[in-house]
């Protein structure tokens, strides 16, 4: 044992004399050190550095395409150019188009380095109107960019557009005269003019006047717009009570391929109208319901008068059953630039009405309310009104009565 140890210590004597030998003959130990700028990076993350360097990477210069503008029922195309500035074959795959009148055609879907491919899209505008923006998407195997959208972006017109595109007259009365105006613009024709009208219905035709004057081109705004109408239509005093739906049609020169048509849409109103939630207005038949004895109810309905004593008009309680409901009005406001004037109404049972029962289905088995105005083609209003006050029940009333004595 201790024979061995002598000849180990021995051993590592002299491995250490050589080391230092070599040191002192050649100025530098037999493993070279590592620079301290060098770093060494994992054995993974290398590889994966070498292999991004054999990835494509897909380049378009211009992925929207602005067309400016178009006309209806038009096609538009336009090419967009892919460019594979990688060291790999890009792979692009056109999606589903964002709707269906726009397809897309492809020249090439593998792309070797250094070169393109083109994807050109077909759109057909068919009859929109206004902004016009459309995409098809393209997955890719670029790992920097796996998808991206090409776009067309732009405005379609048709031959002539009106501003308003239709007149609504939701308050017309029957006894005066309402304006309303809508702007005609033509896009494909500079000299386009307007020769006559007639209205749809030949028998309203008395109901209507129609007026128009050229825009003057300085004071066109509409974009693409080259020329324009002023369009001025009064509907006259008479018109029935109710709905109505008419139109008037504009013959040009040129002809449009489809007609010129202003659409006029309304309701001739009554000098006065009352409604509310539980008022039926067929019936005028208001409905309170079921209202426990010395509890009384609020309801609210709204008033409105239109025509030439619309600010005019006021109303006094002539009649009411049972005897203790009330109406009282509040200020009233102008609607639909000053057409309809506005008062709201507040039918009152107060808390002392006595038990009743006006719930018939016939008039004579209902309550009512009768007004009297000063406007001079509706003297008086009836209101049917069903009610029922409920009295109270015996231990109610055991439950009053006691708290009276005490």
């Amino acid at each position: 044992m201790r024979i061995f140890a002598v000849v180990l210590a021995a051993t590592l004597a002299g491995v250490a004399l050589g080391y230092g030998a070599t040191v002192a003959e050649f100025g530098f130990p037999l493993r070279e050190p590592q620079l301290t700028t060098q770093k060494t990076l994992p054995s993974g993350a290398q590889e994966k550095n070498n292999h991004a360097k054999d990835q494509p990477r897909l380049v378009v210069d211009e992925p929207k395409h602005l067309f400016g503008r178009m006309f209806q029922n038009k096609t538009g195309k336009h090419t967009f150019v892919l460019r594979n500035e990688g060291a790999a074959d890009l792979k692009i795959v056109p999606g589903k188009p964002s709707c269906k009148c726009t397809v897309s055609k492809v020249s090439r879907k593998t792309i070797p380095p250094g070169k393109t491919a083109e994807v050109t899209l077909t759109w057909k505008t068919g009859k929109s109107k206004g902004r016009y923006r459309k995409s098809v998407p393209i997955t890719t195997n670029d790992p920097g960019q796996s998808r991206i959208r090409l776009k067309i972006d732009g405005t379609i017109t048709p031959e002539f557009l009106f501003k308003p595109p239709s007149i609504f007259a939701s308050s017309v009365s029957h006894n005066t005269s309402s304006n309303f105006e809508s702007k005609l613009y033509f896009y494909s024709h500079p000299d386009a003019t307007i020769t006559s009208n007639n209205v749809s219905n030949p028998e309203m035709s008395e109901q209507f006047a129609v007026h128009y004057e050229p825009i003057a081109n300085k004071d066109i705004k509409e974009p693409y717009a080259v020329c324009g109408y002023i369009v001025r239509v009064t509907i006259l005093p008479g018109m029935e009570f109710g709905s109505f739906h008419e139109a008037i049609i504009f013959d040009t020169e040129p002809a449009m391929k489809t007609p010129v048509r202003l659409n006029i849409n309304g309701t001739v109103r009554k000098p006065i109208t009352i409604f509310g939630p539980y008022l039926n207005p067929a019936t005028q038949t208001l409905t309170i319901g079921d209202v426990p004895e010395g509890l009384g109810k609020r309801m609210r309905l709204i008033m409105h008068t239109s025509g030439k004593h619309s600010k005019d008009v006021q109303l006094k309680l002539k009649e009411s059953v049972p005897n203790t409901l009330q109406i009282e009005s509040g200020p009233g406001k102008d609607l639909s630039r000053g057409m309809i004037h506005q008062t709201p109404l507040n039918i009152i049972l107060p808390p002392t009405a006595e038990a009743c029962d006006y719930s018939g289905d016939t008039p004579d088995r209902m309550g009512r309310i009768v007004l009297t105005t000063n406007h001079p083609d509706y003297p008086e209003i009836t209101l049917h009104v069903k009610l029922t006050v409920k009295p109270k029940t015996d231990a109610e009333l055991k439950d009053k009565s006691k708290k009276s004595g005490d």
